[in-house]
């Protein structure tokens, strides 16, 4: 293709008013390829006569072949310039912006260490004698002082708060049960020898007390393995109160009162028996489109509404769409026989009649109502 390129290249094209015409009187058919008017005739290279096959299409457009050369050819030269152009740009290009969830991830594992560290430490200062006096050091750089001679016995820690202060210190409050004596009982003396007469044995009582550890964590980022974390315990536990209770307990916001008897309550009943209890299918009681899985193996072996109260008055003739916030109290059954107590707020919307529960929620609802007005909410909207 190419050479036939550069020997057409190298003829030089007759012009129009050079080209032999058709002589006067003669038709159309005496041209040797038959052109026609806008189709002026060339010579054939083989000097064929009238009947010879007119040449291919290439060499009635012979710049065709040539323009897609040179099409080709801006095609690569573009190409090669784009690789140095997106090097420049990757060059010049802004650095990206940290992305907040790593921070996020990196104070969250910070916290759960310096809690960690801290309810390890309580545990451990709480239970220990004069003996343990090395465990204590390896979880601490304070020095650890007096220990006594015998531990006390523990439960249920938890933590309590944990708030950054600064410099990669962590202030954390862990809760915990201590069995202590009880109020007005007379303590053992100290060397642990009761004298004839006394009182040996002492009753004890689980009293919830509050200890504060400062918690240092330092990190160090790796970018394939994540975070490296190095936890000690600044200080010794100090013990200090507890959450401050509440002064005074908000309004729930349930105003209406809602019969277990009644179809909302049966439905509330059906739903809760079959969530806990294992009685009956729960997905006869939801609205379309709510999932709510029933626990399992049942924890319980019946439940009994004993009240409901609804933030929004319900009607044994429901439209579609009414609705209300349940917070039901029930009473359990354990497998063992033993009874006891607790309460749900359910969601609850009417359809074609009867009611069906349209979500557990994870909260009570606070009435928020100013005094002297009517909330026009709906729980069905």
């Amino acid at each position: 293709m190419s050479s036939l390129l550069v020997r057409r290249r190298g003829k030089k094209a007759a012009k129009p008013a050079e080209l032999p015409g058709p002589a006067d009187g003669a038709t159309g058919t005496a041209s040797p390829w038959a052109g026609g008017p806008d189709r002026p005739a060339t010579p054939s290279s083989g000097g064929g006569g009238a009947d010879d096959d007119p040449p291919p299409a290439v060499v009635e457009w012979s710049n065709g072949p040539a323009l897609a050369t040179k099409a080709w050819g801006a095609l690569l030269a573009l190409a090669l310039l784009a690789g140095p152009a997106a090097l420049v740009w990757t060059a010049l290009r802004p650095a990206p912006a940290p992305v907040t969830a790593v921070a996020g991830a990196a104070s969250t594992a910070q916290s759960a260490a310096a809690t960690e560290r801290a309810v390890e430490l309580v545990e451990t200062w709480l239970r220990a004698d004069s003996n343990d006096k090395q465990l204590i050091a390896s979880l601490t750089n304070a020095p650890v002082g007096t220990l006594p001679q015998e531990g006390q016995t523990i439960r249920d820690s938890s933590v309590a708060q944990v708030e950054e202060a600064e410099n990669d210190v962590w202030s954390v409050t862990v809760g915990v049960d201590v069995a202590e004596p009880a109020p007005g009982s007379t303590p053992p003396p100290a060397d642990g020898q009761a004298k004839e007469g006394e009182q040996a044995e002492v009753p004890l009582v689980w009293v919830r007390r509050y200890f504060q550890v400062p918690v240092l964590v330092q990190r160090t980022d790796t970018r394939y393995s994540g975070p490296d974390l190095a936890v000690t315990a600044l200080a010794l536990p100090s013990p200090v109160p507890g959450p401050a209770a509440v002064a005074e307990a908000p309004d729930l916001g349930y105003s209406e009162t809602i019969s277990p008897t009644s179809p909302a309550g049966q439905s509330v009943a059906g739903f809760l028996a079959a969530m806990v209890a294992g009685d009956g299918e729960i997905t006869r009681y939801l609205r379309p489109g709510t999932s709510v899985s029933a626990v399992t193996p049942a924890p319980y072996t019946a439940v009994a509404v004993t009240g409901i109260k609804g933030s929004h008055e319900v009607t044994e003739n429901p439209a579609d769409g009414d609705g209300t916030h349940a917070l039901t109290t029930v009473e359990l059954t354990r497998l063992d026989g033993n009874k006891t107590t607790a309460q749900y707020v359910l969601t609850l919307v009417a359809r074609d009649g009867r009611w069906e529960v349209a979500g557990v929620e994870p909260a009570v609802r606070i009435d928020t109502t100013p005094t002297g007005t009517t909330d026009p909410g709906s729980a069905g909207e």
